[in-house]
């Protein structure tokens, strides 16, 4: 029965403004995956975007019970054809993989009721952006169901490649025993130099009183790292907070003669460890101190925390692919409303803007050249003419 019940669409311009049963539904998702818990959502979009952003919150519900859930940014003027957007909540080095909320029955359905809603929305929304989604899940595919039935147009692209590895019922050493002869001796090398020496000293916060200090300390590792600034460094502390509450939090520092010299944040949640940073002191590189680091957070993770899995997060951090044996690809897409004038517009930027970039730049040319010969032709016929009038 309530298979055939036609699912009903609400709109929150807020997640304090949630009834309880939906906070219940977000709650669920959360138990298996902290990157759909509302402390996480609450996070990216209040820290890790434009501030003139505007949060949209759909929920679909059969029979007074939540099957679906999307949550994006509205940006009213996007672009050169200040567009009417809706995105995804983060993207880039802020999100692991991210989409719907969805029950495990009705959830296709649900989404295809809120894809109706946003497509009948006036005034109309003229293109929507989805990143980092895994291609290959339930979430992506019936998003991507639920545009093309509501006869709107879609470019998918790669954001990038993520890796993991499986670690069900592995120990780290069997885990280091898969990967390539220089990756085991690179990391042998690291992890007994530090034994040996009684230099290097690892610990691991969730959280408690002591948290702060580490954080101080994982702040002077980032600002001796070789990786860029972070674009919104809120995001980072704030991402810290909500998931040292929700007790997914791993933070591990490693200390070289005392001084913190490497840190990486894990997310742990639903059996699976994202490695969400990597930082590292660019005067301690060279003893090793990340592979190091990393195979004491592998041991915890695997040996204390049980996970099923470990993934290299978001970004794109080639020196910890080493780690890993299987890839995903982290995926988008665009949406372009063909009922309006700018999703059109929108729709050929995307579709042909190369080609019409070149077809530009070969006009311009073209009109450079014949201004050009003409000039030299009219300095030729010019001086010809006043000689032939000075005869005359």
């Amino acid at each position: 029965m309530a298979a055939t019940t036609k699912a009903s669409v609400q709109v929150y311009e807020s997640l304090e403004s949630l009834p309880e049963p939906v906070i219940a539904f977000f709650a669920n998702a959360a138990d298996r995956d902290f990157f759909q818990s509302i402390p996480w959502y609450r996070t990216v979009l209040r820290t890790a975007g434009p501030p003139l952003d505007q949060p949209r919150i759909y929920v679909a519900d059969i029979e007074g019970r939540p099957v679906a859930a999307l949550i994006v940014r509205k940006r009213m003027s996007a672009g050169r054809l200040k567009t009417r957007m809706l995105l995804s909540p983060s993207n880039g080095p802020y999100a692991a993989v991210s989409g719907p909320v969805l029950d495990g029955e009705l959830g296709p359905a649900g989404l295809r009721a809120i894809v109706a809603e946003i497509a009948r929305t006036s005034p109309a929304f003229h293109v929507l952006r989805f990143d980092c989604l895994d291609r290959q899940s339930s979430e992506y595919v019936a998003l991507v169901k639920a545009f093309r039935s509501a006869t709107m147009l879609l470019r998918p692209f790669q954001n990038d490649i993520g890796h993991y590895a499986d670690v069900r019922g592995q120990a780290i050493e069997h885990v280091l025993s898969q990967r390539s002869p220089i990756v085991r001796d690179y990391v042998h090398h690291a992890v007994r130099g530090f034994a040996d020496s009684g230099r290097g000293r690892f610990l691991l916060f969730t959280v408690g009183p002591d948290i702060k200090s580490a954080l101080v300390d994982y702040a002077l590792v980032d600002v001796q790292s070789w990786q860029d600034q972070e674009i919104y460094p809120d995001c980072t502390l704030k991402t810290i907070e909500a998931a040292a509450n929700a007790g997914a939090l791993r933070l591990g520092l490693y200390y070289v003669d005392g001084d913190p010299a490497a840190a990486q944040i894990w997310i742990v949640s639903g059996g699976r460890a994202t490695i969400w940073r990597t930082r590292f002191a660019k005067r301690f590189a060279t003893l090793g101190t990340v592979p190091a680091l990393t195979f004491e957070m592998f041991r915890h993770a695997i040996d204390a925390d049980h996970v099923v899995e470990i993934n290299s997060g978001p970004g794109d951090d080639k020196i910890m692919h080493m780690w890993f044996d299987q890839q995903r690809e982290r995926a988008g897409f665009l949406v372009f409303n063909p009922r309006t004038l700018k999703g059109w517009l929108a729709t050929a930027g995307h579709m042909f803007g190369g080609r019409m970039i070149e077809a530009a730049r070969w006009l311009r040319q073209l009109l450079v050249d014949v201004l050009s010969r003409g000039r030299r032709v009219a300095r030729v016929i010019m001086p010809t003419a006043a000689s032939a009038g000075d005869n005359g």
